[in-house]
């Protein structure tokens, strides 16, 4: 029975951290561009419906946002999403060690990081015409804020994740984890293997 309960968990757990994974960017702004010259930067899921209702405004948005450095972050980070996630599609129902899984754990957490960091780094360039206040925090300040709040919710969503895996995988995951970076290539911390 605590088998069965166990494998519930894994699966709830599981769940809620795809369905978070997805949300968090809801609450990215996106930069005045196609229809957002008059108005300040909006969070992407008005842009999105707008978006999907209107897709060429994505034309109009790639020419304007093509000239920022930000959208060289959030073209690689759509890339990279894109790569993780087909390739773990591909490679279900097992612990995946290859392609980007091969030189990070969380490759897909890590294009999020991209997207919204290019993102973020658009809104400064493009300057949102109402520069809100908030209490000590002027506009800028406040988006960059919001960016680090999505930063570490990748962060704590990738550990939340890894407990589900080291729950599924047992100690194939703690020898994956061990010869694999968290997200970062070049930056190998060692476990605490107590």
């Amino acid at each position: 029975m605590s088998l069965k309960k166990n494998k519930i968990k894994i699966k709830i757990s599981s769940i809620s951290t795809s369905i978070s994974s997805f949300l968090i960017p809801i609450f990215q702004y996106v930069p005045c561009t196609a229809i957002w010259f008059g108005i300040m930067s909006v969070p992407l899921i008005t842009y999105l419906g707008f978006f999907f209702q209107n897709p060429e405004i994505l034309k109009y948005d790639y020419k304007f946002l093509s000239g920022t450095h930000g959208f060289y972050y959030v073209l690689f980070g759509f890339i990279l999403y894109s790569y993780s996630l087909t390739h773990q599609l591909t490679h279900r129902k097992q612990l995946i060690r290859t392609g980007p899984y091969k030189y990070v754990r969380h490759p897909q957490y890590i294009a999020f990081i991209f997207i919204t960091l290019g993102l973020t780094l658009v809104t400064f360039e493009t300057s949102p015409v109402f520069n809100f206040d908030i209490g000590d925090l002027n506009g800028y300040t406040f988006i960059f804020y919001v960016w680090i709040g999505e930063l570490l919710a990748y962060i704590i969503l990738a550990k939340i994740e890894e407990i589900a895996l080291k729950a599924k995988y047992g100690d194939k995951f703690l020898e994956y984890a061990d010869d694999v970076p968290f997200m970062f290539p070049l930056l190998r911390l060692k476990r605490n293997k107590s």
